[in-house]
């Protein structure tokens, strides 16, 4: 038995890296986990792990960065097992670290900062939105939030300035947020 039987995890993000990891931890832990990110193939293949080790888990496509799609993913969790009591806000863009490279602030364009902000920062908003909402209309109300920042978020890093800015304001709206319902469930 694991600390989380009985359970329900969503993981942004879930189908690589640090959220695939996160996703087949809970899934060892008892929970039954949603795994959502923009790629398919690389999702459905995290499911499959899952089950296959035993657990219990589906795949929903969604891209943060569209509200309506997070919204709908939230939705479909709650459709697969009736309640949502862990989510793992880890979906993000490092693109200019890792696909068009790192580039000084006055070299970004303005696509750019909206394709960054979207995912990194926006995206973990409309999360968290819909996943508090759940959590307090469920019954029992409740459940755990967490969403990933980086060191970046705290002092930035050059030529990552949009990345490091979201991840800042990912630790601002994580605080705030705590402040406003720890206490209501």
């Amino acid at each position: 038995m694991g600390s989380l039987d009985g359970k329900v995890a969503l993981v942004t993000g879930g189908s690589s890296g640090i959220g695939r990891a996160a996703s087949l931890a809970f899934a060892r832990e008892g929970s039954s986990v949603v795994v959502a990110s923009r790629g398919s193939e690389a999702g459905e293949e995290t499911v499959r792990a899952i089950e296959q080790a035993g657990g219990e888990a589906a795949f929903v496509k969604a891209d943060v960065s569209v509200p309506s799609q997070v919204e709908a993913m939230v939705a479909e969790a709650v459709r697969f097992y009736g309640r949502l009591d862990c989510a793992f806000n880890n979906a993000a863009t490092v693109e200019f670290f890792f696909g068009s490279g790192p580039r000084d602030l006055a070299e970004l364009e303005e696509d750019d900062f909206d394709r960054v902000v979207d995912t990194n920062l926006k995206g973990v908003w409309a999360c968290m939105k819909h996943e508090i909402r759940q959590m307090l209309l469920q019954d029992p109300p409740g459940g755990a939030i967490v969403n990933t920042s980086s060191i970046n978020g705290l002092g930035g890093t050059p030529q990552g300035s949009l990345y490091s800015a979201t991840k800042a304001g990912v630790l601002g709206l994580t605080k705030s947020a705590a402040q406003e319902y720890a206490q209501r469930a």
